[in-house]
């Protein structure tokens, strides 16, 4: 249930989002399958996933974070877990995300942090049968310039204008499409196609 962790155990607020944004997705189809490594994500999960019976093969599945070490084989065990048509949906971190306080202390080395990692990502889910359908990036470059911007009008004395712009970055804030690389999170909808 929302709100059963502490306020210092929350992961960045990122990813936070983007849970929420994959939530309606996760529910109604069954108990989804989510593989998570990241201690601070998998509490989020935790507190926002009903878990019911299991079923032999998913119609949704959450994977968090991929790390470097062993993407490869968990994608495989995700794949062999879902059923023809099922949903994929991927959470990880971009280049961008190094600027995040809260991310810098969480194990292992993260796929997307690595250049062209997303892009690796990408062509082995293909290659797994799955069809990237859409790539959101969430917390985008020009919503933090935007808010770092405001931030400096407030502090010359423009507090008008310095709200202008952090409304402005809200705007910007969640972008699907090629911009969507220019980000600190990844959101990747993809569905197995059917054999």
């Amino acid at each position: 249930m929302i709100g059963t962790l502490p306020t210092w155990d929350l992961a960045a607020r990122e990813y936070r989002y983007a849970l929420d944004a994959v939530m309606p997705s996760l529910t109604g189809k069954g108990t989804p399958v989510v593989c998570c490594r990241v201690p601070a994500l998998a509490a989020e999960v935790r507190q926002r996933l009903i878990r019911g019976t299991e079923e032999a093969q998913a119609h949704v599945a959450l994977w968090l974070e991929p790390l470097a070490d062993d993407w490869q084989t968990e994608l495989g065990a995700l794949a062999a877990a879902m059923a023809g048509d099922g949903l994929l949906l991927v959470i990880a971190s971009r280049p961008l995300a190094r600027l995040l306080p809260e991310r810098r202390d969480w194990p292992g080395g993260a796929l997307g942090l690595r250049p062209g990692g997303i892009g690796r990502l990408r062509r082995a889910l293909g290659q797994r049968g799955f069809a990237v359908e859409v790539e959101y990036g969430v917390h985008t470059l020009s919503a933090i310039g935007l808010n770092l911007l405001g931030q400096q009008a407030a502090r010359w004395g423009r507090p008008d204008l310095g709200d202008r712009l952090g409304f402005a970055g809200r705007l910007r804030y969640c972008t699907a499409g090629p911009m969507a690389s220019l980000s600190t999170v990844a959101l990747l909808v993809a569905r197995k196609r059917q054999s």
